[in-house]
């Protein structure tokens, strides 16, 4: 059972949320609580602030709001907070935790035809963050109607990865241990302590590093990003002035990935960039700009 699993997992013949829930019959033969919890988070998703929310589930997305204003004028902006905002209101504002069970994620990708999704705000959330830009919205007659949040399709692939790994993992080192675990596994409390370390080593420990996908990192390395040539390339491709690309490069350089400044400074720029792409009539370009951002933040 076990090893079939793991080859149909590693071959995609079977999809993650079906392999989930195959790995609980996996769990309750090994007698084991953590990994029965985890598989059922997975698969029925998570509490909004559950503190075993995996860190790649919580994912940067720009929000962008929406005004009207008179003779029909309709104009989108980026939602981007003053320096002296709340820490804590920053980072709602500028993550989205993707709680979702993961068969609704798999099905996200599915269903999203490029490279970017959007989630609409509630009205309440649309309500407080208009309240930020009440002034300058209402001097030209204006109101705010809605909101949505861009959501990058490969950080939700990233989740579906990480998640996969995760379970793969798991599976992998529970076979080696126990090469007859599908037959003769006996739950003593020698097994039961070898079953634990596996299970916590794998699904909430931090001793198997993996890669840097979509701007969320897991483990304990700390990847330097810096912008290369071809990703200047890419942004004046996309409409952004070369003075801007410098004033990236220098943040960059100034903030490494892991300063507590880094996000705040690179989304301030982001927002004054895209205000000067939509002022120039390049909206097309701005989802490819606010994925890429999300790379490096």
């Amino acid at each position: 059972m076990i090893h079939q699993l793991i080859i149909d997992l590693a071959h995609d013949k079977v999809s993650l949320g079906k392999a989930l829930t195959r790995g609980k019959l996996i769990a309750n033969q090994i007698k084991n609580e953590t990994f029965k919890n985890w598989l059922a988070k997975e698969l029925l998703g998570y509490e909004p602030l559950d503190p075993l929310l995996p860190k790649y589930r919580r994912i940067w997305g720009e929000i962008e709001l929406t005004a009207e204003f008179p003779y029909g004028h309709v104009r989108d902006f980026p939602v981007v907070l003053p320096d002296n905002a709340d820490d804590d209101l920053k980072n709602e504002i500028y993550h989205h935790r993707v709680t979702e069970p993961i068969t609704i994620v798999e099905q996200h990708i599915a269903e999203m035809e490029g490279n970017v999704g959007y989630i609409h705000l509630p009205a309440g959330m649309v309500q407080i963050l208009a309240k930020f830009y009440e002034k300058s919205v209402k001097g030209q007659g204006g109101q705010v109607r809605k909101g949505q949040r861009t959501i990058g399709k490969s950080q939700l692939s990233t989740i579906v990865e990480l998640t996969k790994q995760k379970l793969l993992d798991t599976l992998q080192e529970l076979e080696n241990e126990f090469p007859e675990i599908d037959k003769n596994y006996s739950p003593n409390p020698e097994n039961i302590e070898k079953v634990k370390n596996i299970v916590n080593t794998n699904i909430y420990g931090n001793n198997n590093p993996v890669n840097v996908v979509a701007g969320q990192d897991v483990g304990p390395v700390d990847i330097q990003v810096s912008i290369t040539y071809e990703q200047k390339e890419q942004l004046k491709q996309w409409g952004v002035e070369d003075e801007a690309i410098q004033e990236l490069e220098e943040i960059d350089k100034d903030n490494p990935k892991g300063t507590p400044s880094r996000k705040e400074k690179i989304m301030n720029w982001l927002g004054r960039v895209t205000a000067s792409m939509a002022g120039r009539g390049i909206y097309e370009n701005i989802p490819q700009l606010v994925e890429y951002i999300g790379t490096i933040t």
